[in-house]
């Protein structure tokens, strides 16, 4: 059980049933991430999550964009000044050096 109180409806729903440290690593990687178009970082975690089937193991989501390697994979400008990168069937939307979803094709 998690000490942590959270106001926002998708920050409960990210962070149910995790540990207390699994939290706060889950709030460190979420630093790397841009809530975009979404009310709530949390939100837009959650649903980028939930579209790429990590609902419910959001910790897993968020350690694989982190780790996601840009080394070899093909860069695409997208509009808003957004990339995608392409590695295999992995990849990663960012801007400003910001993660907006990761997934796998």
């Amino acid at each position: 059980m998690n000490t942590f109180v959270f106001d926002d409806p998708y920050e409960r729903i990210l962070f149910e049933g995790y540990t207390d440290s699994e939290i706060a690593e889950m709030q460190m990687l979420m630093q790397q991430w841009e809530q975009a178009t979404y009310p709530t970082l949390a939100h837009s975690i959650v649903d980028h999550a939930d579209r790429h089937s990590y609902q419910g193991n959001y910790l897993k989501y968020l350690r694989k964009a982190a780790n996601f390697s840009k080394k070899g994979a093909k860069k695409t400008n997208l509009p808003n000044q957004a990339l995608r990168w392409n590695k295999g069937r992995e990849f990663l939307i960012e801007r400003n050096c910001k993660i907006i979803s990761y997934g796998e094709n």
